[in-house]
């Protein structure tokens, strides 16, 4: 893949005409369009902004990752990646409030995966919402079940759980 520099990539101009058009941007939207078809931008020009989002997360810079992740799903908030990292970077940035709203958009996108629950859990032991904090680990522990693949998760959710517990 050709490296290419953020002023490589540029809003069309009629893109820019289309946003201004308020009417027209409601009925596309109202067909169930993302951002990312009504602004013409492809697929491989979301991936690059994907792996520069993933390069900044990789490189501890939390707050460009974010900020990438933020812009992915403005363009596809169907993606669960996009939203997982925008969680993982705003906690990473202290933005606990943040970072639990992209947690239960990862939750409700795959309501069936422990690894939501699990970081929210975290946010809310950060804000000092212990209850449901406590409630977040019990849905990890059910939701990882008994899945090899979340098994270590699983484990330190039981532990989380015990620990806090035993400072009550």
């Amino acid at each position: 893949m050709k490296k290419r520099k953020s002023s490589d990539i540029k809003t069309p101009i009629d893109a820019k005409d289309k946003l201004s058009d308020e009417k027209w941007l409601k009925k596309e939207l109202a067909k169930g369009k993302t951002a990312q078809e009504i602004l013409g931008i492809s697929d491989e020009e979301v991936e690059e902004f994907y792996q520069a989002a993933r390069f900044f997360f990789e490189k501890e810079k939390y707050e460009d990752a974010a900020n990438t992740y933020h812009f992915l799903v403005t363009l596809n908030p169907g993606n669960n990646e996009y939203w997982l990292g925008l969680a993982m970077s705003a906690q990473m940035c202290g933005d606990y409030e943040g970072a639990l709203d992209a947690y239960e958009m990862t939750a409700f996108n795959e309501i069936e995966s422990p690894i939501p629950y699990f970081f929210l859990a975290q946010c809310l032991f950060a804000l000092h919402d212990s209850e449901n904090a406590i409630l977040a680990l019990d849905l990890a522990v059910e939701m990882a079940a008994d899945d090899s693949e979340f098994a270590d998760l699983k484990r330190q959710a039981i532990q989380a759980k015990d620990l806090f517990l035993s400072k009550e």
